[in-house]
């Protein structure tokens, strides 16, 4: 089948479209004699000299090289002489001329074969002679790379090589270190390979390591005489591949006397390290993560845990557990956004909601110095007997050191892993007489962005991020604008801000309260 590939590799090679450069008219006038002019030529009428070597590169480039760089290309007169040549090779060209093929092919006849040429194998392609008796030839190194018909004939699993005079030709095909194994066959089966076809299987290496094998002729001249040109070919697998029972291994281990220099001790001791580990790898890496993930998710369930701690877990059960959490907090934030936009929308005022009934959301109250006079709305009910939610309650908190009135920062913990705070508007500016100055509506809205503010500063410090240069100014310029354009929409009542984690970074968000 190798043989057969490389035939077809022959006829298919580029070299085929060579005598098209015939075709060229100034390269047929450099070449062709020309017809004695009757009388003489009018003065400074004679006829134009051409370069042959000039013209014949500049014919070679246009028409062939540009398509087909690995390419050479060369003229041989009627005696084998190189006229020109042109290519990355041209110094083949004079090889070309000396090949019993060449020299004693028909010169009337085109030819395309293989031949070893500077230590590759070449495809050589020959045109028919002119009148002159000049011939084209072309060679170009036959294609045995990654892609070629060849290689997939072979496939990457049998070693295979081309070798002549007993070295290889090129590199070998597949990755085994088999070029000593390739040649050795090469040299010791030549004799006996026929002109056509394969030889028969034969055996090289010793012991072990002894692989079968076979060569055949490369199809041409190449492969032709005692110093041709062979491919050869060798199996996948070793002697030390090859299958055999237990039972046999051992009545021949037995024979050989080798059972009793075994360490019984060692080898038992062995085999009860790997059925431990046999048992304890797969706990250790998949059914006990598993397990402690199912009770993660029985506890979400009762209600005694809020989330998964995916940075707990490694390999894919962690990435399992990542996008759980990831799913998770999705489908929580889009039922959050869902219930505000319901109740804010059909109310008159603005309000101050509490999301949720987990603890990673948390109302923001006001500071000291930010409390606001509260509505003259009616008298609340309190529920008699009612314990304090523990989400109203305030949580301990450190002043930071540096920083203004108003600012605290969270006890070192561990990172967060999600968290959402929705930062109520209590401006309730809808419900001002129109004589309440837009100085206070200001004041009030200040207030709030102060109160976003320290929240946001706030998760920072809890998420471990640096907080350097971050003023409120900036801040709260941003959050102006973003208002601004929010408050432009006809719909709009009023605009909150929520302050959430988004890929493990403290991030804003802005809701609308449609009217």
């Amino acid at each position: 089948a190798g043989v057969a590939a490389l035939a077809a590799e022959i006829h298919a090679s580029p070299v085929s479209r060579a005598p098209t450069l015939l075709s060229s008219p100034r390269l047929k006038e450099a070449l062709g004699p020309k017809p004695e002019p009757e009388g003489k030529p009018p003065k400074g009428a004679e006829p134009e000299k051409l370069d042959l070597n000039t013209v014949f590169v500049e014919a070679a480039n246009s028409m062939l090289l540009n398509e087909y760089p690995q390419m050479t290309v060369g003229i041989l007169d009627k005696d084998g002489k190189v006229l020109t040549a042109s290519g990355v090779a041209d110094e083949l060209i004079t090889d070309v001329a000396d090949l019993p093929a060449v020299v004693n092919g028909d010169k009337n006849k085109e030819d395309q074969f293989a031949a070893t040429l500077g230590s590759k194998l070449q495809v050589v392609k020959v045109s028919r002679a002119d009148e002159a008796g000049n011939r084209l030839v072309a060679i170009q190194e036959l294609n045995m790379g990654a892609g070629s018909f060849l290689r997939t004939v072979l496939g990457t699993d049998n070693p295979a090589g081309i070798v002549r005079d007993g070295v290889l030709v090129g590199s070998a095909i597949g990755d085994q270190p088999v070029e000593e194994l390739l040649t050795t066959l090469a040299k010791t089966s030549a004799g006996d390979t026929p002109r056509t076809g394969a030889s028969e299987v034969h055996s090289v290496g010793d012991g072990l390591n002894a692989r079968i094998g076979a060569i055949g002729r490369v199809p041409g001249p190449a492969g032709a005489g005692e110093n041709a040109t062979y491919l050869v070919v060798l199996s996948a697998n070793t002697a030390a591949a090859g299958q055999t029972d237990l039972a046999t291994a051992l009545g021949a281990a037995k024979d050989n006397g080798m059972l009793d220099n075994l360490n019984w001790p060692l080898l038992f001791g062995l085999l009860a390290v790997s059925l431990g580990l046999a048992f304890y790898l797969p706990f250790l890496e998949a059914i006990g993560p598993l397990k402690r993930l199912t009770a993660e998710f029985r506890a979400m369930l009762q209600g005694t845990q809020q989330q998964l701690f995916y940075d707990t877990y490694s390999g894919p059960i962690g990435e399992l557990a990542q996008a759980a959490v990831a799913y998770h907090e999705t489908l929580r934030a889009n039922l959050q956004s869902a219930e505000l936009d319901g109740e804010t929308g059909g109310s008159g005022t603005r309000s101050h909601r509490r999301l949720g009934g987990t603890r990673s959301h948390r109302r923001v109250g006001r500071t000291g110095g930010q409390q606001r006079v509260p509505q003259q709305e009616g008298p609340m009910e309190a529920t008699p007997g009612a314990a304090p939610d523990p989400e109203d309650m305030p949580t301990m908190a450190h002043q930071a050191v540096g920083r203004g009135p108003g600012f605290f920062t969270m006890p070192a913990s561990k990172p967060l892993r999600s968290r959402e705070t929705v930062i109520g508007n209590l401006m309730t500016m809808d419900d001002q007489n129109d004589e309440t100055p837009s100085s206070k509506d200001d004041a009030e809205r200040e207030a709030y962005y102060q109160n976003v503010f320290e929240e946001f500063i706030k998760f920072k410090v809890e998420n471990n991020e640096p907080i350097d240069n971050f003023t409120y100014e900036k801040f709260a310029q941003k959050l102006r604008g973003n208002t601004a354009n929010l408050m432009k929409r006809p719909d709009v009542k009023d605009v909150q801000f929520s302050v959430y984690l988004k890929d493990g970074k403290v991030a804003l968000k802005a809701r609308v309260v449609r009217g």
